[in-house]
């Protein structure tokens, strides 16, 4: 590799950008009262607009309604179940996509809501640019000139929802509110932990992947951790420990070089079968089959013939 001149090393210039955001297409659809989607769980975030009507979603630990006009943001990994409670039937555009970057995961994760508030600014916005999708449906042939629009309002989405978690996240940083204030300290302390751990992975760090640890270092029981995180955050303090390891688990995926064995423990597993029936749970893939399909993906359509 040819060394970098000095007046280049100069120059102002632009960062390398090398951040992948995929979509697995988008769907508009009517269906009739009592309709049900058995519980699920998928690798990507999953965006839905209501168009009409009233969804039902489950969760393990609460249920969230969605109304006409307003969008839930699902994250990776989180079991859900939906459901129409509109007598009359609902309508509604959903759409999966994934970031393999795991700062732009950890802001949506942290400070997007399952259901979003449209009293933060960007909330139009995001409601705009799935009203964009939902008219591309109509089309009856996408060209080569409709796929990068797509491509383009999938960027504009990811950006309108990172102003949507750097609004939320400057009012919480603002608010003087002890439970608020209490609920970021927790998770800092997760996510602070969780990256020091897997700079430099050991046996004897493996105590800052411990909940407790957090607890006592913040001077606070488990129980109130829990409710005080929950109550902020609308997800456990383990729910939001498991998605950093999700996240960077997907991230290590895509490195073809290391083994799935590193992998486990850079993420705080010790034993490789144990990270693999984990991360089956969140993506149902095994981390061999969601690394073949991303490489599958990432080839050329006749080298995967």
């Amino acid at each position: 590799m040819r060394p970098v001149p000095d007046w280049l090393q100069k120059l102002v210039s632009l960062p390398t950008i090398d951040v992948n955001i995929k979509t697995f297409g988008g769907h508009k659809q009517g269906v009739a009262y009592q309709w049900q989607v058995e519980k699920e769980t998928h690798f990507a975030f999953e965006i839905i607009l209501m168009i009409r009507g009233v969804q039902e979603t489950r969760f393990e630990h609460e249920i969230r309604h969605l109304a006409e006009g307003e969008v839930m943001l699902i994250p990776p990994g989180v079991p859900h179940e939906n459901s129409c409670i509109s007598p009359a039937g609902m309508e509604y555009y959903c759409m999966h996509f994934d970031i393999d970057d795991p700062f732009i995961q950890e802001q949506l994760l942290l400070y997007c809501p399952l259901v979003l508030d449209p009293q933060v600014p960007a909330y139009h916005q995001i409601c705009s640019i799935l009203s964009s999708f939902v008219e591309l449906l109509s089309s009856e042939e996408m060209n080569v000139r409709q796929k990068l629009f797509v491509e383009k309002l999938l960027i504009e989405l990811v950006i309108c929802l990172l102003d949507y978690a750097d609004s939320q996240k400057q009012e919480l940083e603002n608010s003087d509110n002890e439970a608020i204030i209490l609920a970021r300290q927790i998770a800092s302390s997760i996510q602070e932990n969780f990256r020091c751990y897997t700079e430099n992975p050991s046996e004897d760090k493996l105590q800052l992947l411990s909940l407790e640890t957090v607890a006592s270092n913040l001077g606070i029981s488990d129980s109130t951790m829990l409710k005080v995180f929950k109550k902020v955050y609308a997800a456990t303090p383990k729910h939001y420990q498991n998605q950093l390891r999700y996240n960077e688990a997907k991230f290590l995926l895509h490195q073809p070089h290391l083994p799935i064995n590193e992998i486990a423990e850079l993420v705080g597993y010790q034993n490789s079968s144990h990270f693999s029936r984990q991360f089956k749970k969140w993506s149902s893939l095994s981390p061999l089959q969601y690394r073949k399909r991303h490489r599958d993906k990432a080839l050329p359509e006749e080298l995967t013939r």
